[in-house]
């Protein structure tokens, strides 16, 4: 099986993990464009470009339906950045930065929903793993990708 999809099943797994234990209608997990790392990684932001609306390379999302018919104006690919996910009018809005295995910050997972409340530390913790459990995946696959082009295309956001 191509590692790209195994990857994204495993993301969208997790993702839809984090939502239930969450208990928030939106869970996505943004991989950042490298070309687009102008905003600095100690802030959290890497990969949030002002001029680039589209900074997400890749992005895997977990959004109860009902609760996305009823918002039809909320850009899912805006959450990835904190600075742009603001704008989006929601109520919860919580996301931890996605590391490679260096540490730099290659993406975000975070959530979202209408209510205005702060996650608990316990919901903390379950984001802060989620993070954790999504960079393995992606660091795993681009050290077991087998064809020359996945690879490189993994290694992007694990080296």
């Amino acid at each position: 099986m191509n590692k790209i999809i195994t990857v994204e099943r495993d993301l969208e797994l997790l993702a839809g993990l984090a939502a239930g234990l969450l208990s928030t209608p939106v869970v996505t997990i943004t991989m950042y464009n490298r070309d687009n790392d102008d905003a600095g990684s100690d802030a959290g932001t890497s990969g949030c470009s002002s001029a680039s609306k589209d900074h997400a390379d890749h992005l895997v999302v977990s959004c109860d339906p009902d609760w996305a018919a009823n918002h039809p104006d909320v850009d899912f690919r805006q959450l990835g950045c904190p600075r742009r996910a603001m704008t989006q009018s929601l109520g919860l809005y919580a996301s931890m930065p996605l590391r490679n295995v260096e540490g730099a910050i290659v993406g975000t997972v975070a959530c979202a929903g209408d209510e205005a409340r702060d996650l608990s530390e316990s919901e903390l913790d379950v984001l802060r793993h989620v993070t954790g459990l999504a960079s393995a995946v992606i660091a795993a696959a681009a050290n077991t990708a087998s064809d020359e082009v996945s690879a490189k295309k993994l290694v992007n956001f694990s080296a």
